[in-house]
């Protein structure tokens, strides 16, 4: 082989390894526009499983027997995703060209979630078990003294920026949300201190609030000085509302015939009246039942942004505990029995 034919296989040897790399560059940019996730599901509640994102929501379809399933999609940004099965959910991180496994057990279900494929996933699925075993030391914040908010910060938050440092490397915008989200929290704390700080306190005459009950009647917290009131702040839609129901119909029973009025308050929008109305039957729900058509002043009165909530109010009408325990807890009687002494 002469010399020009020589040179011009080589450069045609060479464009064509530039073609295929190219291409195969182009293939690996193509594949990772999406991420599969594939997983097996115990004791399934349902035959689908959801994915929530922020412009797009996924549905696939869960094998009841073997409890398997498996979804891919495109995505091209690096994102927190809902998933979702029966009324459960969990938080993801998706990647561009993630494959993720996922083991759940619904009996179980964040106590068992586990991520393969995922360090980010894995650290949401961390926090929320050690979310789950410290949240009853959380109120504490609310309520600590000035001068040791900064210690109980400290105590509090350190693990969880610990636990995220293996990722200011690798993925330093998942570090960020990680950081921007725990100063969110701080914030919000603060915040929270400040208007809990101007509701009334033990002692204090309480807001008055006046709500019809499915009559039409107007009934108001001040029609029930003489007696220990226990309100409850609820709605329709709320589960965790719905599985205190039968604590409180226990408890209802129980002080049937001591002082104490229970006051149901509900959230629910107009549109779901009916269903305010329905469940007060087919729950045989007791007490006192007022309709607040929506989140209306008695939750700015009481600064309540989640529920179920439940307030004590003894019988000169003034605040016992505007975050009273609840009906399935074991303080509720003698915090009751307590004021029913005064």
């Amino acid at each position: 082989m002469n010399l020009s034919k020589a040179l011009t296989v080589t450069l045609l040897l060479g464009f064509l390894f530039c073609v295929i790399f190219v291409l195969t560059r182009e293939q690996k940019q193509i594949k990772t526009t999406s991420v599969s996730i594939s997983g097996v599901v115990t004791n399934p509640i349902g035959d689908t499983v959801k994915f929530f994102a922020p412009d797009s929501t996924y549905i696939t379809v869960l094998d009841t027997v073997t409890g398997q399933f498996s979804v891919e999609f495109e995505w091209d940004t690096a994102a927190n995703v809902s998933f979702f099965h029966g009324e459960e959910s969990t938080k993801m991180y998706l990647q561009p060209g993630d494959a993720i496994q996922l083991t759940i057990d619904t009996e179980q279900f964040d106590e068992s979630i586990s991520y393969e494929g995922s360090d980010e996933s894995s650290y949401y699925a961390w926090q929320y078990i050690t979310n789950e075993n410290r949240v009853e030391n959380f109120p504490n914040f609310f309520y600590a003294e000035d001068d040791v908010i900064d210690s109980l910060f400290d105590k509090y938050y350190t693990p969880y920026i610990v636990e995220a440092e293996s990722f200011k490397e690798s993925n330093s915008i998942f570090y960020n949300s990680i950081i921007d989200g725990i100063e969110g929290q701080k914030e919000y704390i603060l915040n929270r201190r400040s208007i809990l700080a101007a509701l009334p306190q033990p002692g204090d005459a309480a807001i008055d609030f006046t709500y019809p009950d499915k009559d039409g009647n107007d009934i108001s917290l001040s029609d029930f000085v003489g007696s220990v009131v226990y309100v409850d702040v609820w709605a329709t839609w709320c589960g965790p509302c719905r599985a205190e129901m039968p604590s409180l119909h226990d408890l209802e029973t129980e002080y049937s015939d001591k002082n104490v009025t229970f006051i149901g308050v509900s959230v629910d929008e107009e549109e779901n009246r009916q269903a305010w109305l329905d469940m007060m039957v087919d729950k045989d729900m007791k007490g006192v039942q007022l309709f607040a058509d929506g989140w209306s002043q008695i939750t700015k009165d009481y600064a309540i942004n989640g529920i179920p909530r439940f307030m004590l109010f003894d019988t000169e009408g003034n605040v016992a505990n505007l975050d009273a325990d609840r009906p399935s807890s074991d303080d509720i009687r003698p915090a009751l029995d307590a004021l029913l002494a005064e």
